[in-house]
C-alpha cells in the first residue's frame, strides 16, 4: 500500500482511491443488508418450522404408538400366539385359521390406518383370498429386503413398500412383530400394513410443497414426502442431527435437492423416541427476499456511484491540473535550459512547490558538473588508499632477503614457506594495478594454501575446479586468500583435519566462484557489523573494494552450508577483460556488506 503512493499518478491514486472507496462502502452495506435480512428469515423459518414439526411429530407418535398397541394385543392374544401348536383334527385346525383370521380381519375393520395384515408362520391351513388377512409360510419372510431390520429384534417399522392383496397393489408402511406362545416359543411374525397415505398427511400436515422425512431410531426411512432424492441422501445428513431439535445450514452441492446447493434442516424428535421427523428447505428460497432487497439496493448504488465519479473526476482534475504543468516542465528541462514557465499566480502549496522549483533550477547547472568531479576523485581516492593498506613493497624485499639467510641456516622448510610468501606479494604488488588475472590470483591463494599445508601437513585437503578459459579474465587482487584465511583460522580453530573447496562457473556476463569448507559454521550474531580488534579485516577489505568497483549488481555473500557443515562463499564478478577500472561504471548505495566469521 505504501509503494503504490509512490508508483502511480496522484490523479490516478486520487480519483481510483475516492471511486474504490465509494464501491467497497456500497458492497459493504448490500452484504450486511443481505446477511443480515437473510439471517432473520432463516432464524424466523427455523422456529416457524420448529413448531410445526413439533405438532406433527406429536400426532404421528399417537397415529404410531395407537398402531404398536393394536399389534400387541394382537400378539397376546391366544388364538394368534398359540396359533403354531396345531393338533392331528385337520377339522379343529381349520376352525382355528378362520377363527384367528376373522379376529386378524376385525383388526383392519376396526382402525382404518391398517389395510391389512400379513402373518409370516410355519403352519398355514387356512386362506381365505376376499380377506385383507394374509397367511404366509415362516421360511419366506428371510427373503423379503426388509427383514434385516427386525431379524434381531423383537418389534420394528418397516418403510414405505408396495404390496399385493387380491384386490390390487397398495402402498403400505408395515409394523412388524415377532409372535410367541404361551410357552414361550417363537410362532410367527405379524405384519401390520398401514396405509403410507394416512402417514404421509401426517407428515404433510397443511403444507403441500414441503420437503420432509420420516426416520426411524436406527436411522431408516419410513416415509417421506416431497424431493425423492430425500431417501437415498438423508443418510449423509444424520450425523448433524445430535440434538433432540434444532436446525442448521448443509451443504448439498453434488444433490438434486430442489436444485439448490444449500439447504435449511430443520428436524425434531423426542427424548427417548423412535423417531426423527426431517424437514430441508432450498436456501435461495429462503433468501429470496434478501436477494430481491440486495438488487433493488445495488442498482441505487450503481446510480450514486455514477454521480460520485462526476464530482470526483471533476475535483481531481482542479487538484491535478498545477501538479501536470510542474511535470511537464520537469519533463522537458534535459532538452529546454530556457526560463521555467509557471503560473505565479498560486498562493497556496502550489505556489510554493513553483518557487522552489525556480531556484532549483538556477542552481541545478553549476552543481552538477561540482558533484560528478567531486564524486569521481572521491572513488578514486578510496581505492588507492584500500589498495596502498595491502600493498607494502619493503616486505617483499625483506622476505626475500629472510629466504637467503633460511637457506643458509638449513632451514628448508622455513625458505620453502618464505618462497611461497614472495610470490603471494609478488602478485599482491602487481606493478600497482587494482585487477589480476584469474589465473594469477589462483597463484597467490595456491601460495597461501601450500603455507598453511606445510603447517597442517596431511590434515588440510584443497580442492579447486576453475575452467582453463576463465583464467584468462580479470579480477581484484587478493579476493580469494581472505575467505582461506577465514575458513583456517575460524572455521577449522581446534581441528586437525579440513576441506576447502573452491569453483568458479561462467553465468552470463558474470564468473561466480564458490569458497567452502566444511569447518564449524557462522558464529552467532556474525553480521552484525561491529569491528573486532583483530581479524576480520580482510573480508571488509575485499567487500569495501567490491562495493568501490562494481556496486550492487556484484558482490560477496556468506552463508551457512544448508547441504552439511561448514561455510559457503559466493563471490560474484563481471566478466572482466582488461584490468581498466575506469570503466567499471559507478557505484551505487545499499552494497550488501559481509563479515568474517
Amino acid at each position: 500500500m505504501k509503494h503504490m503512493f509512490k508508483k502511480y499518478p496522484i490523479y490516478y491514486l486520487l480519483y481510483g482511491g475516492f471511486s474504490c472507496f465509494i464501491v467497497i462502502l456500497l458492497v459493504v452495506v448490500i452484504w450486511l443488508a443481505y446477511s443480515l435480512s437473510a439471517q432473520e428469515m432463516v432464524k424466523n423459518t427455523s422456529y416457524y418450522q420448529q413448531n410445526v414439526l413439533n405438532e406433527l411429530y406429536s400426532k404421528i407418535g399417537i397415529q404410531m404408538r395407537s398402531i404398536e398397541q393394536v399389534s400387541l394385543t394382537a400378539s397376546r392374544n391366544p388364538l394368534l400366539s398359540d396359533y403354531s401348536l396345531l393338533s392331528e383334527d385337520v377339522y379343529s385346525d381349520h376352525k382355528r385359521g378362520a377363527e384367528l383370521e376373522a379376529y386378524l380381519a376385525s383388526i383392519t375393520y376396526a382402525t382404518p390406518m391398517i389395510s391389512s395384515i400379513q402373518f409370516y408362520t410355519k403352519n398355514v391351513v387356512y386362506i381365505q383370498s376376499q380377506m385383507p388377512v394374509v397367511f404366509i409360510e415362516e421360511q419366506k419372510v428371510k427373503g423379503e429386503p426388509w427383514y434385516a431390520a427386525v431379524e434381531n429384534t423383537d418389534f420394528s417399522w418397516v418403510g414405505e413398500r408396495t404390496i399385493q392383496l387380491f384386490n390390487g397393489d397398495f402402498s403400505v408402511i408395515s409394523f412388524a412383530r415377532k409372535v410367541y406362545s404361551s410357552t414361550g416359543e417363537y410362532s410367527g411374525l405379524l405384519l401390520l400394513n398401514v396405509k403410507s397415505s394416512a402417514i404421509q398427511n401426517l407428515v404433510k400436515g397443511e403444507t403441500a410443497d414441503a420437503n420432509r422425512i420420516l426416520l426411524d431410531s436406527g436411522g431408516r426411512v419410513i416415509t417421506l414426502i416431497g424431493d425423492p432424492q430425500l431417501g437415498p441422501n438423508i443418510k449423509d445428513f444424520l450425523p448433524y442431527t445430535v440434538n433432540e431439535s434444532g436446525y442448521l445450514k448443509v451443504d448439498t452441492k453434488g444433490y438434486t435437492l430442489a436444485n439448490s446447493s444449500s439447504h435449511l434442516m430443520v428436524w425434531s424428535k423426542h427424548f427417548n423416541s423412535d423417531w426423527t421427523l426431517v424437514e430441508l428447505t432450498p436456501w435461495k428460497q429462503i433468501t429470496s427476499g434478501s436477494v430481491h432487497n440486495a438488487f433493488i439496493l445495488s442498482l441505487v448504488g450503481i446510480l450514486a456511484i455514477f454521480i460520485a465519479l462526476f464530482f470526483t473526476l471533476f475535483f481531481s482534475n482542479q487538484f491535478i491540473k498545477p501538479i501536470r504543468l510542474l511535470l511537464h516542465e520537469m519533463g522537458g528541462y534535459a532538452a529546454n535550459i530556457n526560463k521555467v514557465k509557471l503560473p505565479e499566480d498560486y498562493y497556496n502549496e502550489y505556489g510554493v512547490l513553483f518557487a522552489g522549483y525556480r531556484k532549483l533550477i538556477d542552481r541545478i547547472q553549476e552543481l552538477y558538473m561540482s558533484l560528478e568531479n567531486q564524486y569521481i576523485r572521491q572513488k578514486k581516492a578510496e581505492i588507492k588508499a584500500l589498495q596502498a593498506m595491502i600493498n607494502p613493497h619493503f616486505l617483499y624485499n625483506t622476505l626475500d632477503q629472510l629466504n637467503w639467510m633460511a637457506l643458509g641456516a638449513g632451514q628448508d622448510k622455513m625458505s620453502e614457506i618464505l618462497e611461497l610468501m614472495g610470490r603471494m606479494f609478488r602478485i599482491g604488488l602487481s606493478n600497482g594495478e587494482s585487477l589480476v588475472t584469474i589465473h594469477d590470483e589462483l597463484l597467490h591463494a595456491g601460495c597461501y594454501m601450500q603455507i598453511q599445508q606445510l603447517r597442517w601437513e596431511e590434515g588440510l585437503t584443497v580442492v579447486t575446479h576453475v575452467p582453463a578459459e576463465l583464467e584468462l579474465y580479470y579480477i581484484p587482487k587478493m579476493t580469494l586468500q581472505p575467505f582461506i584465511e577465514n575458513a583456517i583460522m575460524h572455521g577449522f580453530d581446534g581441528r586437525s583435519e579440513g576441506t576447502i573447496c573452491i569453483t568458479a562457473v561462467q553465468e552470463n556476463e558474470a564468473i561466480v566462484f564458490t569458497v567452502s569448507d566444511d569447518g564449524v559454521g557462522l558464529r552467532n550474531n556474525w553480521n552484525s557489523g561491529e569491528k573486532r580488534s583483530t581479524g576480520g579485516y580482510g573480508i571488509r577489505n575485499v567487500t569495501e573494494r567490491f562495493e568501490a568497483f562494481f556496486g550492487v549488481d556484484y558482490g560477496i555473500n556468506i552463508q551457512d552450508n544448508d547441504a552439511g557443515s561448514g561455510v559457503i562463499v559466493t563471490i560474484r564478478i563481471p566478466l572482466l577483460n582488461d584490468n581498466d577500472i575506469d570503466g567499471l561504471g559507478k557505484p551505487t548505495e545499499g552494497m550488501p556488506r559481509a563479515y568474517p566469521v
